[in-house]
């Protein structure tokens, strides 16, 4: 037993090691400033926290199946968004009614609710069956405390929703986002034991789909943030490394026994040093296998 007992150490020590869940990168990051949960079994919320952890932004889409079996865009059943939107903000924290529109531009229909204290973006493709046509929907809090940050302990916000509140009601998030540098955030897909799976760091974006320019970030930033979340001795062997070009870009892979880790950069803005999109790891462990079995990762 004495002999075997080393060989199972050096088994076992990998596995422990990049073992890394969503409390650690809390432990080292502070709270997520965003999270998604899945909401319904074929539907998630993502959420982005302002003071206080309120959940000031939301958007409600289908889950990504990633199977590639259709050409058409996944959508959701209208009555059911309107239930996650109700339970979400209920009608009356939203104030009164100031407006309504309706935009429609060929297949696609845009539609805005103007609450006093919230906007409600609800877009559809009409192509799709009928009540099974909606894409997206967004949730805007207009209230003081996602408006401001300066908010005074007496405020009582008009909506009373936080991070607290949606996971007592969908239980532990599917993935998080953390703020890692001024600009620059870490995003974790999380497995079902709440290790972090699927990891892409890059600047900044907002959590709802809108046209936003291309940002990119200082390559020797980017390698200490990954020696940072997964120094070397937690990759294993590696296994493979190689570059790919096309034009102005490269995609860089490394393949480990424990993790792959992705890398693109655009050198057609050079000679800006910033020249480094979204890095992203893939761990390999049986769970984070299982999970995206699953549900394979949007």
């Amino acid at each position: 037993m004495l002999r075997v007992l080393p060989w199972l150490l050096l088994v076992l020590f990998p596995i422990v090691v990049v073992a890394q869940t969503a409390d650690d990168l809390t432990a080292r990051y502070g709270y997520p400033d965003a999270e998604k949960f899945s909401v319904r079994p074929e539907i998630t919320m993502t959420t982005k926290y302002g003071d206080g952890q309120a959940a000031c932004e939301m958007l409600i889409e289908p889950r990504n199946s990633g199977q590639g079996q259709s050409t058409k865009e996944p959508s959701m059943v209208t009555a059911v968004v309107s239930e996650i939107i109700d339970e979400l903000i209920p009608r009356w924290q939203r104030g009164i009614l100031l407006d309504h529109s309706i935009e429609s531009l060929g297949a696609s229909e845009h539609q805005v609710f103007e609450y006093q204290n919230v906007t409600i973006i609800r877009n559809f493709i009409r192509y799709l069956p009928a009540n099974q046509d909606e894409t997206t929907a967004d949730i805007v809090r207009k209230d003081r405390v996602c408006r401001s940050s300066t908010v005074s302990q007496e405020f009582v916000p008009s909506i009373q929703l936080t991070a607290d509140d949606l996971h007592a009601r969908y239980g532990d998030s599917v993935a998080q986002r953390f703020k890692i540098r001024p600009d620059i955030t870490l995003t974790a897909n999380c497995g079902q034991d709440q290790s972090a799976c699927e990891i892409s760091i890059g600047r900044t974006r907002s959590i709802i789909p809108r046209d936003e320019p291309t940002k990119y970030m200082r390559p020797e930033v980017m390698t200490e943030i990954i020696d940072e979340v997964l120094p070397e001795a937690d990759r294993g062997k590696l296994l493979l490394g190689v570059v790919t070009k096309s034009g102005c870009n490269d995609l860089e892979t490394r393949d480990y026994e424990n993790v792959t880790i992705h890398r693109f950069r655009h050198r057609c803005i050079l000679p800006n040093p910033e020249i480094e999109g979204t890095a992203t790891f893939t761990r390999k462990s049986a769970v984070c296998a299982a999970t995206r079995a699953i549900a394979p990762p949007s």
